[in-house]
């Protein structure tokens, strides 16, 4: 099954809410999400993908990209995790988000939050569980007051952002 089948056949399913490119959506579609294009990606988590050698990412991980667009798909019915999220690449199960770490995520997919994961590094050199690390970031739509909201934010001395180390700056929009 190719990426776009996948995505069409989970389109209007709610377990899947990580937001695919907008030209691979039926037009009806597109229109519904074209406020993403322009809204604000706010990083909310990373981690490495757990049970990446169960699944099909071990054959993958050389066509694997930094950057490449993944899909979380929430798991309802899995019986080993009650807030179970998996991690597809192009249509292909390649494992789950951390079980324990994955509770506010599936919160947020469960009360239709928009979520973007991407494929931060590989490393195919490494055991099976270090080889996939993703990062995933929240949508939320650009408006006038929430675009002040952040440019305030923004130059404020106690602005979060400027308390962290490993961040240099404002994140990139």
């Amino acid at each position: 099954m190719d990426r776009l089948t996948f995505l069409r056949s989970m389109l209007g399913n709610t377990a899947l809410l990580t937001v695919p490119p907008l030209h691979l959506l039926p037009q009806p579609e597109q229109d519904r999400l074209a406020w993403a294009k322009d809204g604000h990606s706010v990083f909310v988590f990373d981690c490495l993908v757990r049970g990446f050698a169960h699944y099909e990412g071990p054959a993958l991980l050389s066509r694997m990209k930094e950057e490449d667009p993944l899909d979380l798909v929430r798991e309802y019915e899995n019986e080993h995790d009650m807030n179970a999220v998996a991690v597809y690449w192009e249509g292909h199960k390649v494992g789950f988000l951390p079980m324990g770490e994955n509770v506010s995520l599936a919160y947020m997919l469960d009360h239709g939050l928009l979520l973007e994961a991407t494929v931060v590094y590989t490393a195919s050199d490494a055991p099976p569980w270090e080889q996939l690390f993703i990062a995933v970031h929240l949508l939320v739509p650009s408006n006038a007051s929430f675009n002040n909201y952040m440019a305030h934010y923004a130059n404020r001395a106690d602005a979060g952002f400027k308390r962290r180390q490993d961040v240099a700056g404002l994140p990139e929009e």
